[in-house]
């Protein structure tokens, strides 16, 4: 097995940053995508602001948010013959 790390980001107004219910829906999101794509989350998800992208500022009143979190994924070898 293989620990990968994947994340998403979300541009947002700022006063959400601080919203419960935001955030609590940007967590189900990540647990949702990672059980579409059968992978089984290992580590907790965690939602923490990006200052800059690529060294340009988010927009006033914005704020740039990454969600990320860790899964294992099975190492499948097939064997030729």
């Amino acid at each position: 097995m293989t620990r990968t790390g994947y994340y998403y980001e979300s541009l947002a107004p700022a006063w959400l940053h601080h919203d419960s219910g935001y955030r609590a829906a940007l967590t189900q999101h990540m647990r949702d995508r990672m059980a579409l794509q059968g992978f089984e989350i290992v580590s907790p998800i965690r939602i923490q602001q990006l200052l800059a992208a690529g060294g340009v500022p988010a927009p006033v009143g914005m704020v740039l948010l990454r969600i990320e979190t860790e899964v294992e994924e099975f190492d499948v070898e097939v064997g030729e013959g």
